[in-house]
C-alpha cells in the first residue's frame, strides 16, 4: 500500500511538472506572439456594409499582395467585422459576397506596430450606382458650383489624416485605443456629415448677362443623415463704359431621403440684371427659377424621376411658366438601359441636372404684347449598354418643338435698327438675345463614350434634327433678317474630352461641336442646353502643390466658342457690321479657393 501511494505520488508530481512546463512553454510563447505584434506585425480589421450602411456577415475578406497572391484572409462576423494580421508592407484590401460588387482598397500601407481600420461599402450587382450615366457635363456649367455628394458615395473609401499628420480617425466602441491608428470608410464620412465652400473671383468677357468681376461664394453641408444643403451667392462688380447697378445672383438648395432608397432635391434661384434692357426704355430684369424633383428606386430594374421647373420673369412685365420633367428608366440584361424622357424645360430632364445649383437666366421678350419665356416639349427614347473597355454607347430617338428660340448676337444696334418686339440689349457686353420663329423638330442621336485612363475620358456624339437657318443678307434690318429665319434639315457632330491629369492636378473639360455655318440653334438642342458651341472648354489647375500658395487655391478658365466661328454678319441701316451667332464668344478666368 505504501509502495502504491509513493507510486502515485511520483505520478502526480510528474504531471504537475509536465503542466508547468506546457504553461511556461505556453506562457512564453504567449509573449513572443506578443512581442511579435508590438515590435513587427501589425492589424486590419474593419466593417463590411452594403449602400444602406446594413453590416454584411459571411463576406470573405482577404490582403493581396502587389503580385496579387493572398497573404491573409477572413470571414465577417455577424457584425460585419474583420480582422486580420499583415506584415509591414503595402498592401489591397478585398471585400467579396455573393450578389455583391467586390469592394477594394488599393495601395493601403501597413505600418510596423500599426492598427489600420479599413470599412468598406459594396453595392449589389444592379446597384442605381452602377447604372450607365444618362447625360454628360457640358463645358458651360459653372466649375464653382457645389456637385452632389450624396449619390458618389457609396464604394469609394475615403482616407483620412489627423491634424498632427498621422493617420487617424474616430473608431468604434469595441475597439482598442491603444497604437497608431488609420481609419478608410466611405459610409462614416456620409453619417458624420461635412461642411465645406469655396470663393471665387473672375472676370468675364463677352458673356450675356455675366459682363465684368464677379465674386461667387458657395457653402455646402452634408448632414448626418444623408441630406444637404448649398448656399451659393454671385455679385458683379463695377461694369463699363455704362455705369450700372451690381447684378446679384442667389441660389439655396436642399436635398433630403426618402423611402425605396430616393430622394428629393430643390433649388431656387433669384436673379437680379440692372443692366438688360429691352431696347425700347425698359431696363433691368428680375428672374425666379423653383426646380424641384424625386427620384423614386423600385428594386434594382427601375428608376423613376419626376419633378418640375418654374421660371418667373419681369421685364416691364411678368412671365410666368411651369415645366413638368419625367424621366424612366429600366435596367435590361447586358448592363442594358432603356429609358423614355419627357421634358418642357431645356436643361433640365432628370433629377441629376440639378447637381449645377446656378440656374440659367430666365430671360423673357415681349411678343405680341405680352411677356414670353422660351419654352417647348422633348420626348425621347434611348437605349445604352456597357462595350469592351468599360464604355458606354446609346442611341436616341427625339422629337422636340421649340416656342420663342432665342438667338445670340453681337454687335450695339442702331435705334432704327431695333425691332419693337422679342430683342433683351446687353450693353455692358455688346451682346443680345433675340427670338426667332416657332419650329419643330424630329432627329435621332448617338454617343459614344470610352475612358483613356482611370480619370480621363473621351466621347463623340453625332445627331440629326431641325434647326433655324439664317438666308445670307449683305444689308438688312434687324427685323428683315428674322424673317429670313427657316427651320431646316441639319446635323451636328461632337468630340469631347472630359477629367482629370493626375501629375499635374488640371481639370479640363473641353469640346468641339460642329454644325453648319449658318445654323443659328442646335441640333438636339433640349440634349445640348446651354453648352457652347464649336471649340469651348472649362480648365481648373490646381496652385496648391508650391510651397508659397495655399491648398485649396485653382486658376480658373472657361471659354465658349474660342475661334468665333458660325457668326453670320449682316450690315445695319447705319453701315454698322452685327452678328447673329449660336454662341457668341465668351472669356472668363479667375482664381478660386476651396476650404
Amino acid at each position: 500500500m505504501k509502495q502504491l501511494t509513493l507510486q502515485h505520488g511520483v505520478v502526480l508530481t510528474l504531471a504537475a511538472l509536465a503542466a508547468s512546463a506546457c504553461t511556461g512553454s505556453c506562457a512564453e510563447a504567449q509573449l513572443t506572439q506578443r512581442s511579435a505584434d508590438v515590435f513587427g506585425a501589425s492589424t486590419v480589421s474593419g466593417i463590411i456594409r452594403d449602400a444602406e450602411g446594413v453590416p454584411q456577415m459571411g463576406a470573405l475578406v482577404e490582403a493581396l499582395l502587389p503580385d496579387t497572391s493572398v497573404t491573409a484572409s477572413a470571414i465577417t462576423d455577424a457584425r460585419g467585422r474583420y480582422h486580420l494580421n499583415l506584415r509591414p508592407g503595402r498592401y489591397r484590401i478585398q471585400a467579396t459576397a455573393a450578389l455583391f460588387l467586390p469592394s477594394v482598397r488599393d495601395r493601403l500601407q501597413v505600418l510596423r506596430g500599426g492598427r489600420t481600420i479599413v470599412n468598406l461599402t459594396m453595392a449589389t450587382l444592379l446597384a442605381p450606382s452602377g447604372w450607365l450615366p444618362a447625360s454628360r457635363r457640358t463645358t458651360s456649367e459653372p466649375s464653382d458650383d457645389w456637385m452632389w455628394t450624396l449619390r458618389s458615395s457609396a464604394g469609394r473609401p475615403i482616407l483620412r489624416f489627423d491634424s498632427s499628420g498621422g493617420l487617424s480617425s474616430s473608431q468604434p466602441d469595441d475597439e482598442e485605443s491603444s497604437g497608431p491608428l488609420a481609419v478608410s470608410s466611405s459610409r462614416q464620412e456620409s453619417r458624420r456629415g461635412a461642411s465645406g465652400g469655396s470663393v471665387t473671383v473672375k472676370s468675364s468677357q463677352g458673356g450675356f448677362a455675366r459682363g465684368g468681376s464677379h465674386n461667387v461664394l458657395v457653402l455646402t453641408r452634408v448632414n448626418e443623415d444623408g441630406s444637404g444643403a448649398v448656399l451659393r451667392t454671385d455679385l458683379s462688380g463695377p461694369r463699363s463704359p455704362y455705369p450700372v447697378a451690381p447684378s446679384t445672383e442667389l441660389s439655396v438648395g436642399m436635398q433630403r431621403r426618402m423611402p425605396l432608397n430616393g430622394f428629393t432635391r430643390a433649388v431656387l434661384t433669384y436673379s437680379n440684371h440692372p443692366e438688360l434692357t429691352s431696347g425700347r426704355g425698359m431696363t433691368g430684369m428680375q428672374g425666379a427659377t423653383l426646380r424641384s424633383g424625386e427620384r423614386i428606386e423600385v428594386g434594382d430594374l427601375l428608376r423613376i424621376d419626376a419633378g418640375s421647373v418654374m421660371r418667373e420673369s419681369n421685364l416691364g412685365g411678368n412671365a410666368l411658366i411651369v415645366e413638368p420633367f419625367l424621366r424612366v428608366s429600366a435596367h435590361g440584361p447586358a448592363s442594358m438601359v432603356l429609358a423614355y424622357s419627357m421634358t418642357r424645360s431645356r436643361g433640365t430632364g432628370s433629377l441629376d441636372d440639378l447637381d449645377r445649383v446656378g440656374a440659367p437666366t430666365p430671360i423673357a421678350v415681349m411678343r405680341n404684347g405680352h411677356m414670353r419665356l422660351e419654352t417647348g416639349s422633348h420626348h425621347a427614347l434611348s437605349a445604352s449598354g456597357e462595350i469592351p473597355g468599360g464604355g458606354v454607347i446609346e442611341v436616341e430617338l427625339f422629337r422636340d418643338a421649340f416656342s420663342n428660340p432665342l438667338i445670340g448676337g453681337v454687335g450695339s444696334l442702331a435705334a432704327a435698327d431695333i425691332p419693337a418686339e422679342g430683342l433683351v440689349v446687353d450693353p455692358t457686353t455688346t451682346t443680345y438675345r433675340v427670338a426667332g420663329r416657332d419650329y419643330d423638330s424630329v432627329g435621332v442621336r448617338a454617343s459614344i463614350r470610352q475612358p483613356v485612363t482611370k480619370s480621363m475620358h473621351v466621347g463623340a456624339e453625332f445627331a440629326t434634327g431641325q434647326s433655324l437657318r439664317v438666308s445670307h443678307l449683305q444689308s438688312a434690318s434687324m427685323t428683315d433678317v428674322l424673317n429670313t429665319l427657316a427651320p431646316a434639315q441639319s446635323y451636328a457632330a461632337t468630340a469631347y474630352a472630359d477629367g482629370k491629369v493626375l501629375h499635374t492636378g488640371t481639370s479640363i473639360r473641353a469640346s468641339y461641336r460642329f454644325q453648319p455655318l449658318r445654323t443659328l440653334t442646335a441640333v438636339d438642342g433640349y440634349r445640348v442646353g446651354d453648352e457652347g458651341a464649336y471649340l469651348s472648354c472649362s480648365i481648373r489647375q490646381s496652385l496648391g502643390h508650391t510651397r508659397l500658395l495655399p491648398q485649396g487655391l485653382e486658376a480658373v478658365v472657361d471659354v465658349q466658342n474660342l475661334l468665333a466661328q458660325g457668326y453670320q454678319p449682316f450690315f445695319s441701316s447705319d453701315g454698322t457690321t452685327m452678328y447673329l451667332a449660336q454662341t457668341p464668344r465668351s472669356l472668363q478666368a479667375g482664381l478660386s479657393f476651396t476650404f
